[in-house]
């Protein structure tokens, strides 16, 4: 079976359910604001067609904001002046990344395209091709390039040429939502959640399995109901691995063992964000979750945004920043969980959560727009 953008089916299935029932994004509400949004400088790349389940998020190095267009335009920007660098323009259709390290970036294309670009002149090092399409950004670590598939690879190649060293297989189900999380690499090891609701830990030299766990159970009666997708952005924090999935599970995990430390019964295709004390979620409703770091227990939730296809939280000096599907981004205080201010970005959505790089935050949109912004309370 075709691996379909399910939620968009989900949608459909209800709506043939029952004509009365209709899904609708809350109306936003005026805003007693608090502070100021300020917009430090814009610019401007080809706006994105049917880009759903792409993640073309901003990565910021060593002062300069690398970005990547559908069309295959990529741009080093100044991250405080948005002064333009350098730009090239691949003639490649690109649906990830980029990735980035100290020498060079790395982007994913829908037809398995793997391109590593030289950091400083968009020069073109080397291409690859991998099985399926690429949809999360690929991770550089330890001299090795680190690329998921939509077909559950993942794979790791050399950083000097781009060559195979190792490739690393797992068995995902026939249906499953559209996205995959983005690896997260740290201590030699890359940690991925996969569509089926296991977790792993690779050796990122030479792919050997560490531990792998299945953190998610579903147990429904069809295929639809079963779906475990671990899709949105996970979190490490010393020794403890946080995740959430589609099956309305967020999870702390022991990077060690694998072994599930905390379960809640909140679920999210977005992912979490961490902090000292505190972990955030969207759930699949745009709902947004406070649950304590240490033992999942609730704190506050905010629900006046509902159904507006929220980003995950971006943790911001304290507070949080979402995205939602008309291009705008909340500032949420992060003690209360109150909105406190609300700014307009683009005329589309944002691909993903802002960029958050000590007191500036970037955001980028589907009409293209890349803008940098400071929150002064």
């Amino acid at each position: 079976m075709n691996r379909l953008p399910v939620l968009l089916m989900i949608l459909f299935l209800a709506a043939c359910g029952s004509k009365n029932e209709e899904t609708k994004p809350n109306e936003l509400i005026k805003v007693d604001e608090i502070g100021k949004v300020n917009v430090l400088w814009k610019s401007k790349l080809k706006a994105a067609e049917k880009a759903f389940g792409y993640k073309l998020i901003p990565a910021e190095n060593n002062g300069n904001l690398y970005v990547a267009s559908q069309s295959g335009e990529v741009v080093s920007l100044n991250a405080k002046t948005g002064a333009n660098n350098w730009k090239v323009n691949l003639e490649s259709e690109i649906s990830a990344g980029p990735g980035v390290g100290d020498t060079l970036l790395v982007l994913g294309g829908p037809e398995g395209q793997v391109i590593a670009l030289d950091i400083d002149t968009g020069t073109v090092l080397w291409e690859t091709r991998v099985t399926s399409e690429v949809l999360s950004p690929p991770v550089i670590d330890r001299n090795k390039v680190v690329v998921r598939t939509q077909d559950g690879r993942i794979y790791g190649f050399s950083i000097q040429n781009g060559e195979r060293d190792w490739v690393f297989d797992t068995n995902i189900p026939n249906l499953t939502l559209r996205g995959n999380s983005t690896p997260i690499a740290k201590g030699g090891r890359v940690y991925i959640g996969f569509d089926n609701g296991k977790v792993a830990a690779l050796n990122i030299l030479d792919g050997s399995v560490l531990w792998q766990q299945n953190v998610i159970n579903s147990q429904g009666k069809t295929e639809i109901d079963r779906i475990a997708d671990i899709d949105g952005d996970i979190d490490v924090v010393a020794t403890d691995l946080y995740l959430s999935s589609a099956a309305d599970k967020t999870l702390s995990v022991a990077t060690e063992s694998g072994r599930v430390l905390w379960s809640q019964n909140i679920g999210s295709v977005t992912g979490v964000t961490v902090s000292r004390r505190s972990l955030y979620l969207t759930d699949n409703q745009s709902i947004i979750h406070e649950l304590n770091r240490m033992d999942g227990s609730r704190g506050w939730t905010q629900d006046t945004l509902l159904n507006r296809n929220l980003t995950k939280p971006s943790y911001y000096l304290g507070d949080l920043l979402v995205g939602d599907l008309e291009g705008y981004v909340h500032v949420i205080n992060g003690v209360s969980g109150e909105v406190i201010n609300r700014i307009k970005t683009g005329g589309e959505q944002l691909y993903h959560a802002p960029l958050v790089v000590g007191d500036i935050f970037y955001t980028y949109n589907y009409d293209g727009q890349i803008t940098a912004m400071r929150f002064n309370k």
